[in-house]
């Protein structure tokens, strides 16, 4: 649940010892003491991957495009001696980096494994990576109790809640950098009865499930900050920087009809925009073409896999759906969002690959409008 999932004979005393005055200052993102996957993760290209072989691997605009992009934005150019920053739009953020993306893949994938994250989609071809799910243990309380209880097993004591990491990495309008997208997904444990997330003071043994929870922009964030970290920015500086105040937001508007979303930026900062307001809405980008102004997108797998039954001490595993199963469920539900510039705007339109689903489509660019307005 969202304090604790305890063993009901300590539950008692582990709530007892968790006033505010026994809390120790904690870090806000620590997925390492929680995995198992460290031992599993050696720094390295595992033996069934191969490091991308060349920037052809990567669905990019032409050298051209890039050349005209970046004499566009020369003021933005990365200062000689600053090797990653943080970029703003509206809401949202991003790294750019200095570096191709076939250079910086393998130190990517390294960052997501220091962290303790098991790399489950590590895609090249298309720019995409993905982690598996892991409990942020900065949540849980750092009392005397609780760590000696989390000696023993870190199944004593539980946040209720798993994040893992969709990461989408392209190359950059500027030259020789690269553009670093992190979306964070969240599921959370509830009751099966009444889908209650607030803890029950029982012996008695009750079924959960896990469920889906909105995006997190501040676990974002600090994944963020540590990945500039990673690529040498110090602590403080890191911090700083992705807090730095948002700028006032682009606005966007929905048609009349609904079928098109107009977002009142350049084509560029559109198409980076859309992006991640896609991955925050719930959807996969499958592929992506920018020459096309072009994104595949599918529904999320979290949210079409069904809700698997827990308990006190059961195996985080909810995504046991059948396999082929869960492919044709996604293949019904894959759809076309095409980006075209048009006078002081950027039109977005929606066209389904297979069966239509209006109410999807709504919810889509719904969705999409919320997080660009």
């Amino acid at each position: 649940m969202k304090a604790f999932r305890l063993v009901p004979i300590v539950l008692a005393l582990v709530l007892a010892g968790c006033s505010s005055d026994d809390l120790l200052l904690q870090r806000r993102v620590d997925y390492r003491s929680g995995s198992d996957n460290l031992s599993k993760n050696p720094l390295e290209v595992p033996p069934d991957l191969s490091a991308p072989a060349s920037k052809s691997t990567l669905s990019l605009p032409p050298r051209a495009t890039l050349v005209a992009a970046a004499s566009a934005t020369a003021s933005q150019v990365l200062p000689g001696s600053t090797k990653a920053k943080v970029v703003t739009a509206g809401g949202q953020r991003w790294l750019v980096v200095r570096g191709k993306p076939e250079k910086l893949w393998n130190e990517i994938r390294e960052f997501w494994i220091a962290n303790g994250f098991l790399i489950t989609v590590d895609n090249p071809a298309v720019g995409i990576m993905e982690t598996d799910w892991l409990e942020n243990r900065a949540k849980l309380p750092q009392d005397a109790l609780t760590r000696l209880l989390n000696k023993v097993s870190s199944r004593f004591a539980s946040t209720g809640e798993l994040d893992k990491y969709h990461v989408r990495i392209e190359r950059g309008t500027e030259l020789e950098t690269t553009e670093i997208y992190v979306t964070h997904r969240g599921m959370i444990e509830a009751y099966r009865d009444d889908g209650s997330t607030q803890l029950r003071n029982t012996t008695a043994h009750v079924d959960t499930i896990w469920k889906p929870r909105p995006s997190d922009p501040v676990l974002e964030a600090d994944m963020l900050a540590l990945m500039l970290q990673h690529f040498g920015m110090d602590e403080q500086t890191a911090r700083a920087t992705v807090k730095t105040p948002a700028e006032q937001l682009t606005r966007a508007e929905l048609s009349a009809d609904g079928k098109s979303l107009s977002v009142f930026d350049s084509y560029d900062r559109a198409w980076r925009r859309v992006g991640l307001a896609i991955e925050r809405s719930g959807f996969v980008i499958n592929d992506r073409d920018r020459t096309k102004g072009v994104y595949y997108v599918r529904r999320a797998d979290t949210d079409i896999a069904k809700e698997e039954t827990t308990n006190y001490l059961g195996k985080l595993a909810f995504w046991r759906k059948n396999d082929a199963d869960k492919k044709l469920a996604a293949e019904k539900l894959e759809y076309q969002l095409q980006i075209k510039q048009e006078v002081n705007r950027s039109v977005l339109t929606l066209k389904a690959k297979n069966t239509s689903d209006p109410a999807l489509e709504k919810q889509l660019m719904d969705a999409l409008l919320k997080q660009l307005k």
